[in-house]
């Protein structure tokens, strides 16, 4: 069936059009063949309960809630506030412009989306640098100042969203100016730093930027970004051990330290880098990990058990600060990866399970606050402020719309 030729289809409460809005920029490599792929933008509309909190989602979080003064208050006046204050700006951008996708004759958020990646584009330096952090603190695992290539990583993955949106072309060379000097800052030569040594978790916050560059490697088809995915990789395996460990020892006690969100931000990289190189074990592994977290690490609702760290196989702890909703985010991200990739129908059942069970509970039904910990029991703690689950949360509910109606090759 041609997705194109669809005037009207009914799935369980979602209704979808043929009508495409948003424009696509397509990617110039992928050896790894998805099964599955999203329909085009705006063509899934979702009503009842699911598409009600996409639109307190888009209407109050993303588009009324959120200032740009917050989002870009770190660039502007550097050194940020807070460490990892510049990773809120990507994030924003990723969640808005699906959202936007999704709704295209929404023009106060399309406006709102356009004068922030333009504001995020202005404050690049001259050397590429768009983190937030003083010259003398860059790239280092200083207190307080050792979160900046996953805030470089944030920004390409909302970049490159706005990218493949809108064509604008100021937003592709703005990332790879950030991917060249990535470049020319890590890697194995001579007085380059080691880009283990520039983040947290072993390393693991900093080589998840392994995603947004194969994604720029995939839309550029420019080898240097390929092989600096590469060198990635072999750093991620060096020290955390993804790829080996994973292999050995079938389970992601032995991983790293354990910290899911980082971790899992791998393992989705690592998916991305199969589609860009058609390299099977990439995405065998991805395959592994999930098995794993699916085996031993998940409440009924399909949330991951991880008090930030994965907790010790079958305890499922349900009080304290379980199920960071970060790390459901990134489940969410990892399921319909394979989902994709595989056409498995295990990741599917997941996703279903997850969203409407724990996702959405981490969402206030006013679509602004959002729990940092949706505990399992105990009271439900909500929020408004800008913390790194506030974000990461209406990027998930954004993506709704991409895994709920899919085509295939037949």
């Amino acid at each position: 069936m041609n997705c194109r030729l669809i005037t009207k289809v009914v799935l369980i409460g979602m209704v979808t059009t043929g009508i495409a809005f948003a424009f696509k920029v397509p990617f110039k490599v992928t050896l790894g063949q998805d099964v599955y792929q999203p329909a085009e933008p705006g063509q899934v509309t979702l009503n009842g309960f699911l598409g009600g909190r996409m639109d307190v989602n888009r209407d109050g979080r993303l588009l009324k809630h959120i200032t740009e003064e917050q989002l870009l208050a770190g660039f502007r006046k550097r050194p940020g506030s807070h460490p990892w204050i510049g990773e809120h700006v990507g994030k924003w951008l990723h969640a808005a412009v699906l959202a936007w996708e999704n709704k295209p004759d929404d023009l106060e958020l399309k406006e709102k989306i356009q004068r922030i990646a333009n504001g995020l584009m202005d404050c690049q330096m001259e050397d590429g640098y768009l983190g937030t952090y003083a010259k003398e603190d860059r790239w280092s695992l200083k207190q307080n100042a050792d979160w900046d290539v996953w805030v470089h990583k944030y920004a390409l993955i909302g970049l490159l969203t706005y990218y493949r949106s809108t064509g604008d072309e100021r937003a592709l060379q703005t990332c790879k100016r950030v991917g060249d000097l990535l470049i020319r800052t890590f890697g194995d030569e001579e007085g380059k730093r080691d880009i283990l040594k520039a983040g947290t978790h072993e390393g693991m916050a900093a080589t998840s930027v392994l995603e947004p560059m194969s994604l720029l490697y995939q839309l550029t088809a420019e080898k240097k970004y390929l092989d600096f995915c590469e060198y990635v990789i072999r750093r991620a395996d060096a020290g955390p051990k993804l790829l080996t460990n994973i292999e050995k020892n079938k389970t992601v006690q032995s991983v790293g330290n354990k910290k899911a969100y980082e971790m899992m931000s791998n393992y989705v990289g690592l998916i991305e880098q199969w589609r860009a190189t058609g390299e099977k074990r990439y995405l065998n592994d991805a395959v592994l990990a999930w098995e794993s977290i699916a085996n031993e690490n998940l409440f009924i609702t399909g949330a991951v058990d991880a008090h930030e760290h994965f907790s010790e196989p079958h305890t499922l702890i349900s009080t304290g600060p379980c199920t960071e909703t970060c790390v459901q985010v990134t489940w969410i991200q990892m399921n319909w990866e394979l989902l994709r990739a595989t056409g498995d129908s295990r990741y599917a059942a997941m996703l279903h399970r997850q969203i409407y069970n724990h996702l959405l509970a981490a969402q206030n039904p006013d679509g602004i606050n959002w729990c940092y910990f949706t505990t399992m029991e105990g009271k439900k703690e909500y929020g408004g402020e800008m913390h790194c689950c506030g974000s990461s949360g209406p990027r998930a509910v954004a993506m709704i719309p991409t895994f709920a109606y899919m085509t295939g090759h037949n």
